[in-house]
């Protein structure tokens, strides 16, 4: 059985990863970010006008 420090621990760590979660999702998220290859990101900010391809 899990102690009140453990079961205090996990609590933490879930709202911890709860705000993660939100945080990422209000700051471009999954969908709308980078994912890592920087050039492409900065191509669209160079080239606003220009659509993304499907």
């Amino acid at each position: 059985m899990l102690s009140l420090r453990g079961i205090i621990t996990l609590l933490v760590l879930a709202v911890l990863f709860a705000l993660a979660v939100v945080w990422i999702s209000r700051n471009g998220g999954w969908n709308g970010g980078c994912g890592g290859n920087c050039a492409s990101c900065h191509s669209r900010c160079d080239h606003p006008e220009e659509k993304k391809k499907p």
